[in-house]
């Protein structure tokens, strides 16, 4: 009869039904065992935040929770530490933006700058406030390396060539200071200024005008020339 074949229909559904209930029910438990298993590490990144002041005690974002929130450049941690230590409120716009060429630098294989005076002395102090962040994480029970932490986070490898980019030297010549190809350092240059925009949204929520108008000076030293015209590097990136 023409009952028969929609009787086996509704059953094929009734089974798929069965079935997608089922996975459904195995996929849930294993996402709430996953939550479940990620719940430590969780509470102990709240700790660290807490211990390094990005949130209180309540778990209230801070003035430097906010600050770090705009960071999205680099590596919001060291990035908002360095802006806190006040390292590049002592250092001229040239530099300073040289030293955040660490943050936005990617390659892990460069031929090491050679640096001299405030500039050297900044990168040291940043090195420093990395190695003080890695080591409250694993102070914490994170899995984090002081040493590799800071290697991971700060690549200093473009710092020389964005220096004297900074002040004014030509493309041509900043490129025989790296083996890095010139395409890299394109890029990098064009995110170190999307960098700039994020120190300067920090300057603005921590109302310090100086740092404002020094990331304003910065920008404005790196923004010119090859770099910024539309280049196969730039649209290709």
């Amino acid at each position: 009869t023409a009952v028969a074949p929609r009787l086996r229909a509704w059953h094929a559904l009734l089974d798929a039904r069965r079935a997608l209930t089922s996975r459904v029910q195995a996929l849930e438990h294993g996402l709430s065992d996953a939550n479940l298993r990620q719940m430590p590490d969780f509470e102990t990144r709240v700790e660290v935040l807490k211990t390094m002041g990005y949130l209180d005690q309540d778990r209230t974002v801070t003035l430097k929770g906010r600050v770090a929130c705009e960071i999205a450049t680099g590596d919001e941690l060291v990035g908002t530490e360095i802006i806190f230590a006040g390292v590049l409120t002592d250092v001229p716009p040239e530099e300073a933006v040289a030293l955040l060429a660490a943050l936005v630098f990617q390659e892990k294989n460069a031929s090491p700058p050679e640096l001299s005076g405030s500039l050297k002395d900044a990168c040291q102090r940043a090195k420093d406030l990395a190695f003080a962040a890695g080591e409250v994480q694993m102070r914490h029970g994170l899995a984090v390396a002081p040493g590799e932490f800071v290697g991971a986070t700060l690549r200093f490898g473009l710092t020389e060539v964005v220096h004297e980019w900074a002040r004014g030297t030509k493309f041509a010549e900043i490129c025989q200071f790296t083996d890095v190809q010139e395409g890299s350092i394109v890029r990098t240059i064009v995110r170190l200024d999307e960098m700039c925009r994020d120190v300067r949204n920090a300057a603005r929520i921590m109302g310090d005008s100086a740092l404002y108008e020094k990331m304003e000076a910065a920008s404005a030293a790196i923004k010119r020339d090859i770099v910024f015209s539309a280049s196969l590097y730039v649209s290709g990136g």
